[in-house]
């Protein structure tokens, strides 16, 4: 019986070592972005809920959702299109596709 009460106070005190340090990261992360961006806290929220929009630079969609999983490049006279692919679910096919002209987001596709 005390072997019980042992190890379930061993995986209690596990689950809460692990959550503080979930917590630590994501203050820590939101702490660093707050820098980043010059103390914008309506960015930096919307940055940390993955909120993404028309106007956002690639680096704040990188700050958003990550380095994507792929990027389709052209090169035109007049702008560079990107296409930042997210969620690989098979061969070059991604759930979420996001359009960049000259850095900055005009548009995307989610599934």
């Amino acid at each position: 019986m005390e072997w019980v009460v042992a190890g379930i106070l061993i995986v209690v005190a596990v689950a809460v070592l692990w959550f503080a340090a979930f917590a630590l990261a994501k203050r820590s992360r939101y702490s660093r972005l707050l820098l980043k961006y010059g103390g914008d806290q309506q960015l930096v929220d919307a940055l940390v809920t993955k909120t993404i929009w028309q106007g956002m630079t690639a680096e704040q969609l990188r700050d958003s959702w990550g380095e994507p999983a792929s990027i389709e490049e052209k090169v035109m006279k007049t702008k560079i299109k990107q296409v930042f692919k997210y969620r690989p679910v098979a061969a070059n096919r991604y759930r979420d596709k996001v359009t960049l002209e000259d850095g900055v987001i005009v548009g995307w596709d989610q599934k």
